[in-house]
């Protein structure tokens, strides 16, 4: 029989939201609106498809293995040097090097309750532990209560700011202290796939973290993830990167995988980068949706999570057979994992927006 670590037993596959197709084609159904993976429902910049179709011509090559365009690009925008950047198929794929690197069978990560679920999974291929801090009853976060449980066994601190699935985000002056707290032994993991959605609303810039700007926060072991899945509307080109200490960066380029970020996604995130006007369009229009949604949900009298996202959570009974019955009325959302009452959506056009509320009227 063939033998394989056994901690693998533990570990549940993730399952991704639904592709509109495989509904279509499960149930019979023409018209499908997806609101269950987060994805940006005004597409993306037109620069970007205009330079994609230039440049598919080369696909037949390799594409840079050090993103040199992008990474140009991506440093001046930042201010951050470039040699202090990763760039992964997705800000999922530096959060499995990162688990790769600094966990192991004798280590923990620790997270909250409610976490992005990917973080749970990675760290136990690792064969690490995971301990997980629970929420307050309104779904906030005690940084104070985090620094609490860190052990000598901790090695790698999990946030997700702004939380995926509740939508909360905890504020600068609070990460502020969590900082100056934080062991010098610990990596701290701040993923900020939101960021571009929460930014403005009091919530920090993990990278003045990772170079702090503020004399009276030290430096400690930080990376910062960002993805150009979400606002920036990439999410079928999986690209996202990390930000981190120059000595972070090289010990994590020693497990990236050679051409990890295929030529297309780079010529589009570099194209997608110049067009701050589309992101600024992109996050408005979310806000727009939002209302939309909270006043949906409110009139209807749901209990809802106040978001700093691009997505809600929402309380029902029988959150499984909603969410079948939603798929039925060709609505496509998300069970919130860790919060068996509750299902996710995401914030779409108004439209969309509008279908969901409707149908969400006619299952409940």
């Amino acid at each position: 029989m063939l033998e394989y670590p056994k901690h693998l037993d533990e570990v549940k596959v993730y399952k991704p939201g639904k592709p509109i197709e495989e509904v279509q084609r499960e149930l019979g159904l023409k018209e499908v609106v997806k609101l269950a993976s987060n994805e940006n429902p005004f597409g993306c910049s037109l620069f970007v498809k205009k330079a994609i179709e230039k440049e598919a011509l080369h696909i037949n090559r390799y594409p840079d293995g050090g993103a040199f365009y992008l990474r140009e690009e991506l440093s001046k925008f930042l201010e951050v040097p470039k040699e202090q950047i990763i760039f992964g198929n997705g800000s999922n794929e530096i959060i499995d090097m990162i688990a790769r690197v600094f966990l192991d069978p004798n280590s923990e990560a620790l997270m909250f309750e409610g976490s992005f679920v990917v973080y749970e999974i990675v760290s136990k291929i690792a064969g690490a532990s995971v301990k997980k801090v629970p929420l307050e009853c309104d779904f906030s976060r005690n940084l104070e209560n985090l620094l609490r449980n860190i052990t000598d066994k901790t090695k790698v601190i999990f946030i997700d700011n702004p939380c995926n699935p509740t939508g909360f985000a905890n504020k600068k002056e609070e990460f502020d202290e969590f900082i100056k707290n934080l062991p010098e032994n610990v990596l701290l993991v701040l993923d900020e796939a939101y960021f571009e959605y929460a930014k403005g609303h009091g919530v920090p810039d993990g990278i003045n973290y990772v170079n702090p700007i503020n004399p009276n926060i030290p430096k400690k072991n930080i990376i910062v993830l960002r993805t150009f899945s979400k606002a920036y509307g990439l999410a079928g080109l999986r690209i996202g990167y990390g930000i981190a200490s120059k000595k972070i960066i090289e010990i994590l380029e020693k497990v990236r995988q050679p051409f990890n970020v295929n030529y297309l996604a780079q010529v589009a995130a570099v194209e997608a980068l110049k067009d701050q006007a589309f992101v600024k369009f992109s996050v408005e229009q979310n806000e727009v949706g939002k209302e939309q949604l909270y006043e949906g949900l409110e009139r209807k009298g749901y209990t809802f999570a106040p978001t700093y996202g691009n997505f809600i959570m929402f309380k029902v009974n029988d959150a499984q057979e909603v969410y079948n019955n939603l798929l039925r009325k060709g609505v496509i959302v998300r069970p919130a994992f860790g919060f068996p009452d509750y299902l996710r959506v995401s914030i779409g056009t108004k439209e969309e927006n509008k279908k969901f509320l409707q149908a969400l009227d006619t299952v409940c």
